[in-house]
């Protein structure tokens, strides 16, 4: 099967030989970074600013859009003295000489099939998240890289910040009590992932909207669709895509159960009027097979700082937003039980490396990273279950047999 540049087909025609490389300290890892936009140019940042310490290299850029190659480019140059390669497609980045891996910050859509393809051609990986948003795509990135050798980190940053491991190990010990509720509420006060300035810049001529689409219903060049992509069903789940992987990253974590059991969810466009389709507010309540429920909520009409809560018989485990980033737990809603905690306990981590650093440093020890493929696979599961049943207005459940999201309950 031939590679298409300009429509990146998932296939197999990159068979690069199976890495057999050990790293040493001294050997420089040489990396590619696949869009860089809005979220990608932080991640360069966050790159340039780790790659001393992790003897690590940029040495390509790769963009459809000729300006945010170029600035990308020179973002590099300005703070290494060396201009990377710049590549217009990925089938171009994935044969590049010499290559250990890739960042990959695209549009949703793109995500799976991308990763697929890095890990068929023997790259790491850092991909954004969502791992993925169409369910075939994902299960077969899962299978791809559990198959493989290669290390995989998904974009949740917060699985690398230190609270979460010690938010665990705090569950794990049974201070709290049985868990049946986790509570998230994160919002945001604007039109969210609208207006974006890029819309008036961009020329058709300038990127390759066949190449962008990768695979999807073809129609006209359409400037606002490239860059506010997380407004439309068809390219993105919105809110469930964006903020509930990283809230169901860090609960699957903490808790350490990753597939939901079932998904209710409601949600619409109640004030930002603009033409988008995913919701401007949004709800999901989600079980799991340990026994416990958790409730998402998001909005864009008001943000009045957010918390993620763990309700346990014996007190409540609470990271509230503006605080330190640790948890603090409390004897908040033990009642009147005998173990109900007495004292505050925070749980405030050291400071650890990136999450970059984290993908980086794995990289060379062959270890797993904080947020692998299960943990992408399970945030990708969850946000897809939420977002269908918002859509639908239906139940839906996890066949975790079969890997497929149904509307009637698995035998």
């Amino acid at each position: 099967m031939t590679m298409d540049r300009r429509t990146f087909v998932m296939g197999t025609a990159l068979t690069a030989a199976a890495s057999t490389r050990v790293w040493g300290a001294n050997d420089r890892l040489r990396i590619a970074i696949v869009g860089p936009g809005t979220q990608g140019r932080g991640l360069l940042r966050r790159f340039l600013s780790d790659a001393e310490a992790a003897n690590a290299e940029m040495v390509a850029v790769c963009d459809l859009w000729t300006k945010r190659r170029d600035e990308a480019a020179a973002q590099v140059k300005e703070a290494t003295g060396r201009e990377p390669q710049k590549l217009q497609y990925y089938a171009d980045v994935l044969q590049t000489k010499d290559l250990d891996g890739v960042i990959l910050a695209t549009p949703d859509h793109q995500h799976a099939r991308q990763l697929v393809m890095a890990v068929e051609a023997k790259k790491d990986v850092f991909c954004e998240k969502p791992m993925g948003n169409v369910l075939s795509e994902a299960k077969a990135a899962y299978h791809t890289v559990t198959a493989s050798r290669q290390v995989v980190q998904l974009g949740t940053q917060g699985l690398s910040l230190g609270r979460t491991q010690l938010g665990a190990q705090f569950v794990k010990s049974g201070r709290l009590g049985t868990i049946t509720r986790v509570s998230h509420n994160g919002s945001f006060n604007g039109p969210r992932w609208s207006p974006i300035a890029a819309v008036k810049e961009i020329r058709e001529a300038d990127t390759d909207w066949k190449a962008w689409l990768m695979g999807r219903r073809d129609r006209p060049f359409d400037p606002r669709l490239y860059f506010e992509f997380r407004l439309y069903r068809e390219f993105s789940n919105g809110i469930a895509d964006q903020w509930l992987t990283h809230a169901a990253s860090e609960v699957h974590a903490v808790m350490d159960d990753y597939f939901p059991v079932s998904a209710a969810a409601s949600g619409g466009v109640l004030l930002y009027k603009d033409g988008r389709e995913n919701c401007d507010t949004f709800q999901a309540t989600l079980t799991y097979p340990k026994g416990f429920l958790f409730d998402y909520f998001a909005m864009f009409g008001n943000d009045y700082p957010g918390h993620l809560r763990f309700h346990g018989q014996n007190g409540t485990m609470e990271r509230a937003e503006g605080g330190d980033g640790g948890y603090v737990v409390r004897g908040i809603g033990g009642g009147q039980r005998a173990e109900r905690i007495a004292e505050e306990i925070k749980l405030t981590p050291p400071k650890p490396p990136s999450h970059v650093q984290n993908w980086l440093d794995c990289v060379r020890s062959r270890q797993t990273p904080n947020a692998d493929v299960r943990s992408g696979y399970a945030h990708s599961v969850a946000s897809m279950m939420a977002a269908r049943a918002e859509i639908t207005g239906k139940t839906v459940y996890w066949d975790a047999k079969r890997e497929e999201i149904v509307e009637q309950r698995p035998a």
